[in-house]
């Protein structure tokens, strides 16, 4: 069984995506969006505290690897939101970048040998990333036609 690699290896992108979904918050002024990058944030350190749990349960300790990166990808947003006026489509851009990190970190883990216990949890959260993903990217595309920012949140969040 992979399980321990693949548990390193997701709870470090979710780490990760929490931080940046932090910066994301901070970065832009749509109270709709922040409170989005805010609930994405708390879920994804549910799902690092979700594989812990678990991988105690199974006897391995894991380390949380809240590392750098995802401090780094966190002033990122921030940074970016400074510099583009706080302009939503970038963020979202930004976002969904990340994102893709995540999608592409748990289609790795469900590649691997895992024990169902594991696979059973990684695929519950993939699905879960799989639809913020979508999420995001809607709101980015939305935004980048030229239309009213927090029109087209409110009417995209209402829809989701």
């Amino acid at each position: 069984m992979q399980d321990y690699t693949a548990i390193k290896d997701v709870i470090g992108i979710c780490r990760d995506a929490e931080q940046g979904y932090r910066g994301a918050a901070n970065a832009v002024k749509s109270p709709l969006l922040k409170g989005l990058f805010e609930e994405y944030s708390i879920q994804r350190g549910e799902f690092a505290n979700q594989l812990r749990q678990a991988a105690r349960s199974m006897g391995m300790e894991v380390p949380d690897t809240s590392g750098i990166g995802g401090v780094l990808y966190a002033g990122w947003m921030e940074l970016k939101g400074a510099l583009s006026r706080n302009d939503e489509h970038q963020i979202l851009v930004e976002t969904e970048r990340g994102e893709d990190f995540s999608v592409r970190a748990y289609r790795q883990a469900l590649a691997l040998n895992l024990s169902e216990e594991v696979r059973t949890i990684v695929q519950d959260q993939f699905a879960e990333i799989q639809r913020a993903h979508d999420q995001i990217r809607a709101l980015r595309d939305t935004t980048g036609k030229g239309q009213a920012p927090e029109e087209t949140q409110t009417d995209r969040m209402k829809g989701v």
